[in-house]
């Protein structure tokens, strides 16, 4: 992404690529106006050169946004899926799946009943406290 950020070079490279297009091209006369025809091509040629690289830089980006969201909602689904497919299953095959020691199980059921007894005693401390 760093790569299509505007530098010194890009307006190096334009002024550059102009100065080779004036080399043929010499001025008529010495009451040369300002904004001579050279003057107007070095902008437009600064212009058109900007816009092409924006144009590509779109065409880049856009490409990459779309095959990301593409990926996102892939992984989405199919995280989804697992999920459901997991969800699914009873608690004996769970323990086998995630091969837990059976007392470092217990200890996760204790803990979890702990949860819910203080899930429960909150929810009743903030009912009584709030009338």
């Amino acid at each position: 992404m760093e790569s299509s950020y505007l530098t010194v070079d890009f307006f190096r490279r334009q002024q550059l690529e102009t100065e080779k297009q004036e080399k043929g091209h010499n001025p008529s006369g010495p009451n040369m106006d300002r904004y001579s025809e050279m003057h107007l091509r070095r902008i437009g040629s600064n212009v058109s050169g900007y816009i092409s690289m924006i144009c590509e830089t779109l065409r880049n980006t856009i490409l990459k946004a779309v095959v990301y969201c593409q990926v996102r909602e892939a992984k989405r689904s199919l995280l989804n899926h697992f999920y459901a497919q997991i969800g699914r299953r009873e608690k004996a095959q769970l323990g086998t799946m995630l091969d837990e020691e059976p007392a470092l199980m217990e200890k996760r059921q204790a803990i979890a009943k702990r949860l819910e007894l203080y899930k429960s005693a909150r929810d009743e401390i903030d009912s009584v406290s709030w009338k």
